[in-house]
């Protein structure tokens, strides 16, 4: 989700890093989340979604739709989490 926001900007992602540093001094370094080895923090991902200026609730309905399995099904509970403790 975090690349199809920076591709829609329109904006390279060094662009989109470096004008964010320049407003706040700070690196969102997108860079590191745009593939699926990277955890992100609480507030970089509010930074991130300040930035491209939606919710994080929009930024969670997107991840959903992307990924459907990712969307709670009571049916389903712990499936994900189990796999990802095996994965790590």
């Amino acid at each position: 989700v975090i690349k199809d926001l920076y591709k829609q900007s329109g904006k390279a992602l060094l662009d989109v890093n470096n004008e964010y540093f320049i407003e706040y001094r700070k690196n969102l370094a997108l860079e590191r989340y745009t593939s699926t080895d990277h955890n992100i923090t609480c507030s970089k991902l509010f930074a991130i979604c300040d930035y491209f200026e939606i919710s994080l609730s929009e930024f969670f309905s997107r991840v959903e739709d992307k990924n459907k399995m990712l969307k709670f099904k009571k049916d389903r509970k712990g499936v994900l989490v189990k796999k990802a403790y095996k994965e790590s």
